[in-house]
C-alpha cells in the first residue's frame, strides 16, 4: 500500500513539469506494521466509573446543623475536621455504614480550642481531649464491615499541620482510620465562620 502510494507521488511529479507537487500519505495509525505508528488511546470509561477523589472540611462544632449526628463536644469553638472517601460538602454529613453504600469511609476528628491547628506542628491524635467518629464499609463477605464511635478517650496516628491560611489547612495525616485507609495529604477546606480571620483583622 505504502509503494503504491508513493508511485502515485512520483507520477504526479513527472506529469506536473517542473511545479513540485508535495504528495502527504495518511498514515493508518492502527496499522502496527507502519513504522512508526502509534495505536489511539483507549476509550475512557465513563466519569461515573471514576473512584471520587477524597474530601477533607473544616467546621466550627457550633456552625454544624442540628440533625448532624455526631455531637461530643461543648465549647462551640471546637473545630471538626471531616475526612471522606468522597467529596465533602461545606454542611457536613456524617456517613452510617450501610450494605448499600460500599465501599466507603469517614473519619471525624473533634479539636478542642486548646489544641492550636493554625500552627505549623504535630499533634498526637492519641490525645484524650480529642473525640472522634468513624466508618468504614467494605464489601465483604457479601456485605459489609463497619463501625462508628465516638468517644473521649482520644483517637490513634499524628496530624501534621503543614501550613494553613484564611481559606485551608494543608495536612499529614498518619496512621488513622480501621485499616490506615485514611492516611494521606489533604488540603482540608475551611468552612464558613471555621476560616481562619485575614491578617490584620
Amino acid at each position: 500500500m505504502k509503494r503504491f502510494i508513493m508511485s502515485l507521488g512520483m507520477l504526479a511529479i513527472a506529469s506536473a513539469g517542473c511545479d513540485e507537487i508535495v504528495f502527504v500519505p495518511e498514515v493508518d495509525w492502527t496499522d502496527p506494521s507502519e513504522p512508526g505508528s502509534t495505536p489511539p488511546d483507549p476509550p475512557r470509561p465513563p466519569e461515573e466509573d471514576y473512584p471520587p477523589v477524597p474530601g477533607a472540611v473544616a467546621v466550627r462544632a457550633g456552625d454544624v446543623p442540628p440533625d448532624f449526628g455526631f455531637g461530643i463536644w461543648e465549647d462551640p469553638e471546637t473545630m471538626l475536621l471531616i475526612f471522606d472517601s468522597g467529596a465533602q460538602e461545606c454542611v457536613p454529613t456524617v456517613i452510617k455504614a450501610t450494605c448499600d453504600n460500599a465501599p466507603i469511609w469517614q473519619l471525624i476528628l473533634s479539636i478542642p480550642p486548646e489544641i492550636d491547628i493554625d500552627t505549623p506542628g504535630l499533634i498526637d491524635l492519641t490525645d484524650r481531649r480529642i473525640a472522634f467518629y468513624e466508618t468504614l464499609s467494605e464489601n465483604h463477605s457479601g456485605c459489609v464491615f463497619g463501625r462508628g464511635i465516638g468517644a473521649f478517650t482520644g483517637y490513634r496516628g499524628t496530624l501534621e499541620i503543614v501550613s494553613s491560611d484564611e481559606t485551608s489547612l494543608f495536612v499529614k495525616l498518619r496512621g488513622a482510620g480501621m485499616k490506615d485507609q485514611v492516611k494521606g495529604d489533604y488540603t482540608v477546606e475551611r468552612c464558613g465562620a471555621a476560616a481562619a480571620p485575614a491578617p490584620g483583622e
